[in-house]
Order: C-alpha cells, then structure tokens, then sequence
C-alpha cells in the first residue's frame, strides 16, 4: 500500500512537471513571435469644437438604451429623448452651469459630450 502511494506521487510529480515544460515553451514561441504592423485608427474627437451650422451626429455610450437625453436651455433634462444616429444642424451653442449644450431646434438642447461633429 505504501509503494502505492510512493508510485502515485512520483507519476503526479513526473506529470506536473512535463506540464510546466509544456507552458514554458509556450510562452518562450509566443514571446519570439513578431506582431504585423497596423494603421492607425481613427479616434473620434472627445471634446469636438462645435459651432453654430455645424453638422452633428449623436452618439450613445450605453449601447443597451440607444438613447441621449434632452436638455432645456437652462441645462436641465427634460423627458424627451433623441436616438442614436441621428443627425442635426447646431443652432447655437453656449455653456450653462459647466455643461456645453448645443440647441437642435426650437427647444431642445443636447450635451456635446453625447455629439460628434460630423
């Protein structure tokens, strides 16, 4: 029985071992392995220079509501909604308590960080 066990540990032992080679090798082909060149990406603007007759188009972070929420002219949300892809001439654009709006008709209003100018 104890020759058993002597045997078992020393086949685990042998089996972990040749599995540790196994991974080390792995990592030693992937290291010398050179990666292609790739193009640079085009990145969109983050905070985009928006003025009046500008052309814009929404944009959603939240991919599950496909929804950007709609400001009046004091900035505060109304319970309108726009989706996303749409696309607006900027009417005007000003700054109200450190939120940058920019109007899309007579009175709605959206945050430039939902648009993108296009």
């Amino acid at each position: 029985m104890l020759e058993s066990r002597k045997a078992l540990k020393v086949i685990s032992s042998l089996v972990i071992g040749l599995g540790l080679v196994g991974v080390g090798s792995g990592v030693v082909q992937a290291t010398s392995f050179t990666a292609p060149k790739l193009g640079t990406a085009a990145v969109i603007p983050t905070d985009p220079s928006i003025k009046k007759g500008d052309k814009i188009f929404v944009v959603v972070k939240d991919t599950k509501n496909q929804k950007v929420a709609v400001y009046n002219q004091d900035a505060k949300k109304t319970g309108a909604k726009v989706t996303m892809g749409s696309t607006y001439t900027a009417k005007a654009v000003k700054k109200v308590n450190s939120k940058k709006i920019v109007k899309i008709n007579k009175s709605q209003w959206l945050n430039t960080k939902d648009v993108v100018k296009i």
